[in-house]
């Protein structure tokens, strides 16, 4: 069984319910928030149908999730959205390694990193890794 594509399958399923926990929330950026559903998706429907290749059953979506915090206003649907979408870099990072041997499927993965990490900037999430700790000034 592919631990790393069912793990993202997961992730994406979470990540939709994040968006639509979100969305009735923003006054701002909702087009960014339906296409950001949209390529989720899109996603979605690839890892399925490579474990379905693989000879794999898809899990279903959880019944439930949790969110980190309640989702009251625009200022706490952005910060949702930014977290969920960091939440999947691990994910897809796991996932390369596990299919790197297929280039297809690797490079696939490396671009749904990249770009779970610029649209998690876009929705406010900070632009490094790791922050600089409290006090200290970064090097320009």
């Amino acid at each position: 069984m592919s631990d790393a594509l069912q793990a993202a399958l997961a992730g994406e399923y979470a990540v939709m319910y994040a968006y639509g926990r979100a969305g009735g929330r923003l006054t701002t950026d909702t087009e960014l928030a339906l296409e950001g559903l949209e390529v989720h998706r899109t996603r979605r429907d690839q890892l399925r149908a490579w474990l379905t290749e693989d000879g794999q059953e898809p899990l279903p979506p959880a019944p439930a999730y949790q969110v980190p915090s309640v989702v009251r206003d625009n200022a706490s649907a952005r910060a949702l959205l930014a977290e969920v979408e960091l939440r999947l870099v691990p994910l897809y990072t796991e996932l390369i390694s596990e299919v790197f041997d297929d280039e297809k499927r690797r490079v696939w993965s490396i671009r749904c990193v990249r770009d779970c990490a610029l649209t998690a900037q876009a929705w406010g999430a900070p632009g490094q890794a790791f922050p600089w700790p409290k006090g200290e000034v970064a090097p320009i």
